[in-house]
């Protein structure tokens, strides 16, 4: 494979990753940043939100999230397996990748179950209770994610996947057309 070539897998990798831990970082600061003005709410108005404005956060952040993970654990192997310096924050991303995913299976996902089965009827009286589990899930997620995008922000200079590529003996040293 030319370096031109070996170049483009981690270069492409690594702008999934960006893109995806960015993209969830974002989405799970949206649900920190709504928190106060969630908190305000009655349970009624409470349950309304819930019902009505979340559904896309999951399909698209559950999505960014195992993307993100899977480039930036693929990019960390490639890059560890060059031996790369690089490989360590870009493997640190994928492991908090891999606790935002942890926080969704066992602390938002089993609320948000609950809650879809809720009416304002059936809303248990410890509701808040709930909401701030949820909250609270959606906060570490974010301190995960945003450790995530540091991560992966700082493990590479521009062109750094470049110069982590290094032509083996006898490649690179005479172009042929």
């Amino acid at each position: 494979m030319t370096a031109p070539h070996r170049a483009l897998v981690p270069r492409a990798l690594y702008v999934i990753s960006l893109f995806t831990t960015a993209l969830v970082f974002g989405l799970t600061l949206c649900h920190v940043l709504q928190a106060p003005g969630s908190r305000g709410l009655g349970p009624r108005e409470w349950l309304d939100v819930q019902h009505t404005f979340y559904g896309g956060f999951a399909i698209l952040g559950g999505s960014a999230e195992i993307l993100g993970l899977l480039a930036s654990a693929g990019l960390g192997a490639l890059l560890l397996r060059r031996r790369s310096r690089t490989a360590i924050p870009i493997l640190f991303a994928a492991a908090c990748l891999f606790g935002t995913l942890l926080v969704y299976w066992f602390g938002n996902r089993p609320v948000n179950g609950l809650i879809a089965e809720w009416t304002p009827q059936t809303l248990p009286a410890d509701w808040s209770t709930y909401r701030d589990l949820w909250e609270n899930a959606h906060a570490l997620s974010t301190i995960l994610a945003g450790l995530a995008l540091i991560a992966v922000m700082t493990a590479m200079r521009p062109l750094a996947v470049l110069d982590s590529v290094r032509p083996s003996r006898g490649e690179g040293a005479v172009r042929r057309h």
